[in-house]
């Protein structure tokens, strides 16, 4: 009986060596290739991952009687080890006003505080870093870099891509906020290893206003573009209030000298990954109140576009990006350089045939009637929707070409700081 027992033992013995040396050799493996690829959690970490859950799973199996379920065991394991490192990046000028409200925000999330960096860079002249600093003593994982000279939106960006730990990198903006669910509804789309970018859904807070409800609209049509891009292959359209991409992937794009969010969808998309919209990614902000304040935001965003557009001109028609390089891309470089131009010159012609040739002229006014008549009976907001964005597109053109006007300050819009 004792011989009986003694080989038992000896056997389960040998059984608990060979699991664990098992996983440390599956643990080093993945950690030598991570080491290779110069990523974060190489080696060593990785071993003792292994480790650590097969000794956890080992001791629920043969320490313990009563029939443990050990597939809730390892379940519980993979959730426990599963969340990925995030470094939420927040670039700030002069944001005292809403700059609490802010951090609060990102405090309350739902993805697990030892996984998540907060990191705000700083080149403020108001108490906007003060009041930083003086959460960060509270709270572990907030860090401030500050600069005591105006850096730019980009530069600020890049400097916290380079102190962030985090695999995935999650871009904020200090007047916009994320709901508890927008972090990890940004990360679970990682688990996809073809996905390189992620960005999420603008809902606008002031929609009892005019200017709200027409960006209401113009959201609307925007999100229809966004998912329809993304079923056919991947977005071009990224924005900085609540996107996330792999650190590897951005490693290198401070060289390619572009602006930082606009940049992120197409340097993701040459490198062979997709970029896609998630509806379920939400992020909450308010529309100027002005007219000239929101002509003033979206022409910023629009010389982005235009600007990372000619930068990645090899990429449209190109046969190594798909229906991405083929329909998203020409149908981008349509609507935010060809359409904005036609339109501008077609006004300036029209004017002049109005007095030259008014019977022809008078054709082309009652087309634009009809027009407008037609764009009233879906929404009154339409129109001026319209018009808005196109002469925002105009205006961009006309500052990249003439006036050489850089976009990469972080230019804020008092009424959206609410």
């Amino acid at each position: 009986m004792c011989t009986e027992v003694a080989i038992i033992l000896r056997s389960t013995e040998a059984q608990i060596i060979l699991r664990l040396l098992l996983a440390a050799a599956l643990g080093a493996g993945i950690g030598y290739q991570r080491e290779r690829a110069n990523k974060p959690a190489g080696l060593r970490t990785h071993v003792l991952i292994a480790l650590g859950s097969a000794l956890f799973t080992v001791v629920s199996i043969f320490g313990f009687s009563g029939g443990i379920d050990t597939s809730r065991v390892a379940a519980g394991i993979v959730t426990g080890i599963g969340f990925i490192g995030a470094g939420v990046i927040t670039p700030t000028h002069n944001e005292a006003s809403v700059i609490s409200k802010k951090i609060e925000n990102l405090l309350g999330s739902n993805y697990p505080k030892d996984k998540t960096e907060i990191i705000f860079v700083d080149d403020s002249t108001d108490s906007t870093p003060d009041i930083i600093l003086e959460y960060s003593k509270k709270f572990s994982n907030i860090r401030l870099i500050h600069f005591n000279q105006r850096k730019g939106y980009s530069p600020c960006m890049f400097e916290g891509v380079k102190a962030s730990r985090g695999e995935i990198i999650v871009l904020s903006d200090a007047g916009s906020f994320h709901d508890e669910d927008t972090i990890p509804n940004l990360i679970k789309n990682f688990s996809d290893p073809k996905i390189g970018a992620v960005t999420g859904q603008d809902i606008i807070l002031n929609t009892e206003e005019n200017i709200g409800k027409s960006e209401n609209l113009y959201q609307k049509i925007y999100n229809f573009v966004r998912t329809a891009e993304t079923n056919m292959d991947s977005t071009f359209y990224f924005k900085g209030e609540a996107s996330a991409v792999r650190k590897c992937l951005i490693s290198d794009l401070e060289s390619f000298g572009a602006t930082f969010d606009t940049a992120v969808a197409l340097y993701v998309r040459q490198k062979g990954y997709k970029t896609i919209f998630d509806p379920s990614v939400k992020f909450y902000e308010f529309a100027p109140k002005t007219r000239n304040d929101r002509i003033q935001q979206k022409t910023i965003r629009a010389a982005g576009w235009i600007k990372i557009l000619l930068k990645f001109k090899t990429m449209i028609f190109n046969p190594k990006y798909g229906k991405f390089g083929f329909i998203t891309l020409p149908a981008n470089f349509a609507m935010l350089i060809i359409i904005p131009t036609i339109v501008l010159l077609g006004i300036i012609f029209l004017i002049p045939l109005t007095f030259l040739e008014p019977i022809s002229s008078l054709v082309v006014w009652s087309t634009l009637g009809i027009f407008v008549l037609v764009s009233f009976i879906f929404s009154k907001h339409l129109l001026p929707t319209f018009l808005d964005f196109e002469v925002s597109l105009v205006k961009a053109l006309y500052e990249i070409l003439f006036t050489k006007r850089k976009h990469d300050q972080i230019d804020t819009v008092a009424s959206t700081r609410r």
